[in-house]
């Protein structure tokens, strides 16, 4: 009975995951999430897979007689580019990640690019994060673009009197009236182990033991990507995996459940013979 108990709850954590699967195939950045059971009485096999799924167990899930180890991890593979009219839309093209300064004050790492500036110059997400570490864009900045390499350029005034504050990129303009300088420049971080990161909602994770800390590095890198501007990542959820898996989990369920009332039913018979 406890047999299929454990993995009655194992299938609700599967149904669980694919329906949040199904409900962001639409969310910028999101990336799937996986959900792997494997039951070995060997030591070492137990441990592999502890390690191939970060260490992370999933919170809920029992662990049957030492024997059942419930895993999950996310899938950071590559979601499609799809272009937007807003220059602030960055897609990373390539394995890297922005860093973001949380509400609670960690650095938390996303390949979600819903960028904005916000009224004090910020460069933020769509849930107010800063980009770390900050670019600050002048009001009065125009002409902004951002390369394939992160490199943030735009035109200000020749009469602004913190130009001198900046890098000339040009010397002026066609008209000669404006100088283009850099703003600054985003990094992109990479991890030893992403399989590790932990995952602490709006498409934010955290560095673990397991992932190993973040390496800072420039788009165009090797292992970084490159960043690509007025483009989002769109969400890599497989939708027929998803729906196809769903059908078969819910049938599990259905099974899982029948065999225990006929397993209750037969418990019963047999006690009621016995008197």
């Amino acid at each position: 009975m406890r047999l299929s108990s454990v993995y009655l709850q194992t299938i609700q954590n599967q149904l669980d995951k694919i329906a949040n699967n199904l409900a962001n195939s639409v969310t910028p950045g999101f990336k799937q999430q996986l959900l792997s059971w494997e039951e070995s009485y060997d030591r070492q096999d137990r441990a592999n897979t502890v390690a191939q799924y970060g260490g992370l167990p999933l919170t809920g899930s029992p662990v049957l007689k030492d024997n059942l180890y419930v895993g999950k991890r996310y899938d950071f593979n590559q979601g499609s580019l799809t272009s937007t009219d807003n220059k602030w839309d960055l897609a990373i093209m390539g394995e890297g990640f922005f860093q973001v300064r949380t509400g609670n004050g960690q650095l938390g790492y996303t390949r979600a690019g819903i960028f904005m500036v916000d009224s004090e110059g910020n460069i933020v997400n769509n849930r107010g994060m800063c980009l770390e570490p900050p670019v600050i864009i002048p009001a009065n900045a125009y002409n902004i673009s951002v390369d394939e390499n992160g490199i943030i350029r735009g035109s200000l005034p020749n009469d602004d009197e913190d130009i001198d504050d900046y890098t000339s990129d040009f010397t002026d303009d066609e008209d000669g009236a404006d100088n283009v300088v850099i703003f600054g420049q985003i990094p992109l971080f990479k991890f030893v182990n992403p399989d590790g990161l932990a995952p602490v909602g709006d498409n934010i994770f955290l560095p673990t033991e397991s992932s190993g800390q973040p390496q800072e590095g420039t788009a165009g890198q090797d292992g970084y990507g490159i960043i690509k501007s007025s483009m989002l990542e769109s969400s890599n959820v497989d939708l027929v995996n998803n729906m196809t898996s769903l059908i078969q989990m819910q049938r599990a369920y259905q099974f899982k459940l029948q065999l225990i009332k006929d397993r209750s039913e037969m418990s019963s018979v047999a006690i009621s013979m016995r008197g």
